[in-house]
């Protein structure tokens, strides 16, 4: 048990009791997965309460353990953190997905409201009308139907084809 003394470290938890370092479990129980170590970290994270002026000291043997092991291991607050930013990167997504799709179904009332216009004004449109209608953006369709009562064809309101 010499090696717990190698980091002069030991954490005592809230009733006072002393706590086994993970660096030395890390270190000395080489039949414990990684896993089963994180596992573990988990456990006493969620278990202990570490008083301020220890917490930088506790982070910095665990950054150690990380490098030396190539073992990320994320602490309680990280995980709040990640979930939280997932969730309003969720949310976030679920907004802009309506948005998108309000533009959309805007556009397409625009399109059918524009077509059925000309298509009163107009008479059947020809193909390469129809093609525009349904390539154009909200304004050229905004103007298209403001203009469609004066128009006096369909050629001059859209554009020579």
């Amino acid at each position: 048990m010499a090696i717990s003394y190698t980091y002069q470290y030991r954490l005592r938890d809230r009733y006072g009791v002393d706590v086994v370092s993970l660096a030395v479990l890390a270190d000395t129980s080489p039949g414990f997965s990684k896993q089963q170590i994180l596992e573990l970290f988990n456990v006493i994270d969620w278990m202990i309460q570490l008083p301020s002026s220890l917490n930088e000291a506790f982070l910095n043997t665990i950054y150690a353990i990380e490098e030396d092991k190539n073992m990320p291991y994320i602490n309680t607050a990280e995980r709040v953190g990640l979930e939280k930013g997932r969730h309003e990167g969720e949310l976030i997504g679920i907004q802009k997905g309506r948005v998108e799709g309000r533009m959309e179904g805007r556009l397409e009332t625009m399109r059918e409201t524009a077509l059925g216009l000309l298509e009163l004004k107009f008479g059947e449109l020809p193909d390469w009308a129809t093609q525009m209608i349904n390539q154009a953006d909200a304004t050229k369709l905004d103007a298209w139907t403001r203009g469609v009562l004066t128009a006096e064809s369909l050629e001059a309101l859209l554009g020579k084809h």
